[in-house]
């Protein structure tokens, strides 16, 4: 699968095309990336979707050097519990 950056969103496309899922996020200023929605389309669950749209949400916000803060429930569970997160993470 290969990350794509979209307008306020990263999704994952398989080999053929197929969107297999996407974070919606919001750029609040210069520092802040506010993930609003993750989402795993169907067929694509227990295939470690989520985690690498998060790892790309995390590798966006180092680069970028912003923090994130996730209100979506399965980001903000995800990065909480996951030290790989907590660099990122806003505090």
């Amino acid at each position: 699968m290969e990350l794509k950056q979209g307008e306020d969103r990263l999704y994952l496309l398989t080999e053929e095309g197929m969107e297999a899922g996407e974070i919606i996020y919001e750029a609040l200023g210069n520092e802040l990336l506010l993930i609003k929605h993750t989402y795993t389309h169907d067929g694509f669950q227990g295939q470690g979707v989520g985690k690498k749209l998060l790892n790309g949400m995390a590798a966006k916000a180092r680069t970028e050097e912003k923090k994130i803060r996730p209100i979506c429930e399965f980001a903000k569970a995800v990065m909480e519990k996951n030290e790989i997160y907590h660099d990122v993470l806003e505090k």
